[in-house]
């Protein structure tokens, strides 16, 4: 029968074949590391010419090889020590001595192929016949070139092998325990994690877990076992699906979230990756899931809805009723109000609808996120709309003495597009562009249409949004400059997602919750349109406030011919 533990899974092939080099090299003898059954494990080492061209050249002499090979094992194990005996194919004096490891007989050391005394020539000839060898004269002749080894020589050759294999042993013990460790280990690792790992058959029979899958699914062992993943799923049909693509080679890895079920009926949402797990040769043998209950996850995002619901709906409706008292003021209905008074009135107008394009943003991102933003498209003159945005920021330009230049290089640039939404993007760069400017500095404003293949255009275009551009489609190009401490390189695309801030060395960063350049990059990306911040061409090395510009391009007319 087949050990269940094999030598060569302790100790390479490699590193046999260099113990029996020292062997050789000590002791001038052949020998062979072998199975309990007598077939090699390791090359075969100085063997003699004798052994390797006639003994061992046919079938039924490697056969007998192997048969005396085992036998020298076997005794020896009886015997508790190595073994002498003489083989029992060509009746050459060989020795074995065993290699144990954790009391499991892995094979032995087999040596020899030496004799005390000569073989009568008719006892040689009938070894050979029973052997099917052909050339009589050539075995006779290799067998007088056998070397002779006193009795007292080879015990001196068997008590070296037998050194030689407790070290081996050693070596078998160490990789044992070694393994054994890390098996434990790995063990404790498995199980100290909170998702649950389960590995499948090639059928999806569950065929071992950790132990956190019997908390999670209320099931006892001898229930959970050996039943199929999918019994413990509502939608198991999805994971077919999955072996499906696993197997046809589409993903390595298969995500999805499902709907599982304890041993009691209960449901829970859970998240599933599966793994597909394969053989030498690149079959199925089985697949690997790990599954996290995401309970606790559908309640924060329920809660995050919710509060989103709150702030986007509770809050518009006071911000509406403010935007209309301060009107109702500014138009001096109920009464005459002097100049500055109105300056003020209009600073609290631009104020408030700030303060309800940063909710409508956090309501459009919400929408987006749950698959229900939609655009609302009309055809609007991008210029007269810049005007406008420059406008109602008027008065926070006079805060910080900024002064503002704006150069349409074509004078009508109408595009199809959702005015509202795409009115709050330009108002958010230009609302950053100030902020972030440095008192008494300037910020430059143009637009022009420029077509998709055209050099300068697509020169300004960094690498990961390059493919977004149609070089059969013009573009109504926007491009806003300011000179504040700007955004260095390696966070210039980043800064287009949620939640994301820059901090500056001079504490200067680009400050608020992060959700105003997301919602430009949303509306922009929505009309197939792209936009990309970057540092102006003639900013010097060095310089303390080089600026930044946002450019946001957005699809002009009919694709190109």
């Amino acid at each position: 029968m087949k050990q269940a533990l094999q030598l060569l899974d302790l100790i390479p092939k490699e590193k046999l074949d260099e113990i029996l080099q020292a062997v050789n090299e000590a002791c001038g003898i052949g020998s062979v590391i072998a199975d309990t059954e007598g077939r090699p494990i390791s090359s075969e080492s100085n063997f003699s010419r004798f052994c390797k061209n006639y003994c061992r050249a046919t079938e039924e002499g490697r056969n007998r090889c192997y048969q005396s090979d085992a036998f020298g094992g076997k005794m020896a194990m009886n015997h508790k020590e190595p073994y002498v005996y003489d083989c029992l194919n060509a009746g050459l004096v060989d020795c074995a001595t065993p290699i144990i490891v954790e009391g499991h007989h892995l094979g032995n050391l087999n040596g020899g192929q030496v004799l005390e005394e000569p073989i009568p020539d008719a006892e040689a000839v009938a070894r050979a016949r029973a052997i099917d060898v052909d050339d009589i004269d050539g075995y006779l002749q290799a067998l007088r070139k056998i070397p002779r080894v006193k009795r007292a020589r080879l015990r001196k050759i068997v008590n070296l092998m037998s050194v030689i294999t407790e070290t081996i042993s050693d070596l078998g013990i160490q990789k044992m325990l070694l393994a054994k460790q890390s098996k434990e280990y790995l063990n404790k690792l498995v199980n100290s994690v909170s998702d649950c790992i389960i590995s499948l058959d090639a059928n999806g029979a569950i065929v071992m877990c950790n132990e956190v899958c019997f908390d999670v699914f209320g099931s006892p062992r001898d229930k959970f076992f050996g039943r199929n993943f999918i019994d413990f799923l509502e939608n198991g049909h999805v994971i077919g699906e999955c072996k499906e693509k696993l197997d046809s080679g589409l993903m390595d890895t298969c995500r999805a979230e499902l709907t599982a079920m304890r041993n009691d009926r209960t449901t829970f949402p859970v998240q599933v990756s599966i793994s597909r797990v394969n053989d030498e040769d690149g079959n199925a043998v089985g697949y690997v899931a790990v599954l996290r209950d995401i309970t606790e996850e559908k309640q924060v995002e329920k809660m995050k809805e919710d509060l989103v619901g709150m702030l986007t709906h509770d809050m518009r409706n006071p911000i509406l009723a403010i935007n209309k008292t301060l009107e109702l003021l500014s138009t001096e209905r109920l009464g005459p109000i002097n100049d500055n008074q109105k300056k003020i009135m209009k600073l609290a107008i631009n104020t408030n609808d700030q303060l309800g394009s940063m909710v409508n943003a956090f309501l459009d991102i919400f929408r987006d996120d749950n698959g229900r933003f939609e655009l609302h498209r009309n055809c609007c003159e991008i210029n007269k709309v810049v005007s406008v945005c420059i406008d109602e920021v008027a008065l926070f330009l006079e805060d910080k003495k900024l002064e503002v230049t704006f150069r349409a290089q074509d004078p009508v640039i109408e595009v199809h597009c959702d005015l509202f939404r795409i009115k709050r993007t330009i108002g958010n760069l230009l609302s950053n562009a100030i902020n972030y400017s440095v008192t008494e500095g300037k910020i430059m404003v143009s637009t022009r249409i420029a077509a998709g293949n055209e050099p300068d255009f697509l020169a300004t275009i960094p690498p990961y949004c390059r493919n977004r551009i149609r070089e059969d489609q013009r573009y109504c190009l926007l491009v806003i400059a300011d000179t504040g401490y700007g955004i260095p390189e390696e966070y210039q695309e980043s800064v287009f997602e949620k939640f994301f801030t820059v901090k500056t060395e001079e504490g200067l960063g680009r400050r608020g919750i992060g959700l105003g350049l997301a919602f430009c990059k949303l509306v922009t990306e929505a009309h197939d349109g792209v936009i990309f911040c970057r540092t102006p061409s003639g900013a010097v090395a060095g310089e303390r406030t080089p600026g930044v510009e946002f450019h946001l391009a957005l699809p002009y007319g009919i694709p190109l011919a």
